[in-house]
């Protein structure tokens, strides 16, 4: 989605209302009562910036002190890369290999194969999955 080109159509710093409502909805979409003022701050500059991207589809990112935290992708908010190092815990954790990996930059599918599974693979590995489910992919040996 963004690697290529996009355009910025607006940037605009956060109202204490919009605030207020990212809060509501990063807590109800990820759980995360106990540290929700750390993810989204009460006195911390936040930025909202809508964009266009190459393919048309339009997306709001919301960054903090000029560090994108979460985007916004058909009404579905995904947290990014900077907000994932700070709380590692805040989406389902995949593990993978770096040649994997790179198949993934590429647009590949996560697949089966392609996981560091702790023990054996049962039936039911993939049971508490909805498709459409955020999750966050690593590679071996980085966080």
């Amino acid at each position: 989605m963004f690697l290529k080109p996009f355009r910025i159509k607006s940037q605009t710093a956060i109202k204490g209302s919009d605030r207020k409502k990212l809060r509501t909805q990063v807590g109800q979409q990820f759980s995360v009562e106990c540290y929700l003022m750390d993810l989204v701050p009460n006195k911390e500059d936040i930025t909202v910036i809508k964009l266009n991207t190459h393919s048309g589809s339009d997306v709001v990112v919301y960054s903090i002190h000029g560090n994108p935290a979460f985007f916004e992708l058909d009404m579905v908010l995904y947290p990014t890369v900077y907000t994932l190092w700070k709380f590692p815990g805040l989406l389902t954790v995949f593990t993978t290999w770096p040649p994997v990996f790179k198949k993934l930059t590429s647009g590949a599918d996560l697949m089966l194969p392609g996981l560091i599974v702790k023990g054996e693979v049962r039936p039911n590995f993939m049971g508490g999955f909805q498709k459409g489910t955020p999750c966050s992919v690593k590679l071996l040996g980085n966080k």
